[in-house]
């Protein structure tokens, strides 16, 4: 039910209209107050045509693409940009 204040909600192999159909409706209501809705998936499944993003990942290719996220996220604001609080995370647990 969490989805109703989220402000960025991606969907990765699921069809939540077939498989979440009670919570589901939260992704609506989210989307009525703003929230981006992208979909992940290598079908324009049903849940797609309601997403303000599809990407048409191709089939096994997903852990790459969020691999890919992952550099992009800590390049730019733990590598580029030197946080205190994530250099003394680093230092105490690494």
């Amino acid at each position: 039910a969490d989805w109703f204040n989220s402000k960025f909600i991606v969907s990765m192999a699921s069809n939540s209209n077939m498989t979440r159909t009670p919570d589901v409706h939260f992704i609506a209501e989210a989307r009525t107050e703003g929230t981006k809705f992208v979909v992940l998936s290598p079908d324009f499944s049903q849940i797609a045509k309601y997403c303000d993003e599809w990407i048409p990942i191709q089939a096994g290719q997903d852990t790459a693409l969020w691999m890919a996220a992952n550099h992009v996220i800590l390049k730019e604001y733990y590598i580029d940009r030197q946080v205190p609080y994530f250099v003394d995370y680093l230092k105490r647990y690494t």
